[in-house]
């Protein structure tokens, strides 16, 4: 290989390796950034509840604030926060890693293109980008936990007599 072709490689791997990825377990994550920030559960909200769902993790890679929310101890919700403005290139690098060998298509409105960017992934995943806040990577499996969570609170509050 050209030691030109070899360096535009590197150069286009090399952040590859700073941000999580859907799927990985904690050991995997903790592997890749080092113990997280913090670690505490993450719940949703039905019927009056909170209701956990699982375990979230907060790591700190340069400027990027990475937090996983884990379902079946698996990362199934990432959000990746940076200050500033992102570059076509950052949006596109947190894509490619958390693809898992699936093609994501944009889906977003071209009113909204500047302020509000959307992809979604053959499986069903979602990956939803806001101008100065952050982009949160969701999968289905996210969905399934947090519907299945809601479901079994209607269930329990139906059960609750009436006075």
């Amino acid at each position: 290989m050209k030691p030109l072709t070899v360096l535009v490689l590197i150069t286009l791997l090399l952040p590859l390796t700073a941000h999580a990825r859907l799927g990985e377990t904690e050991p995997e994550l903790t592997a890749r950034f080092g113990r997280p920030q913090t670690k505490g559960k993450f719940s949703t909200f039905a019927q009056g509840h909170t209701i956990p769902l699982g375990w979230e993790l907060t790591f700190r890679q340069n400027d990027w604030t990475i937090t996983c929310d884990l379902v079946d101890d698996r990362c199934a919700r990432i959000r990746y926060y940076k200050p500033g403005d992102w570059t076509d290139d950052q949006i596109l690098t947190v894509l490619t890693v958390n693809a898992q060998g699936a093609k994501w298509s944009d889906i977003t409105k071209p009113a909204n293109r500047y302020y509000v960017r959307e992809w979604k992934r053959e499986d069903g995943a979602i990956a939803h980008w806001q101008r100065g806040l952050s982009m949160t990577i969701t999968t289905p499996a996210f969905e399934q936990a947090e519907m299945l969570a809601k479901e079994k609170a209607k269930v329990e509050a139906s059960q609750i007599p009436n006075l």
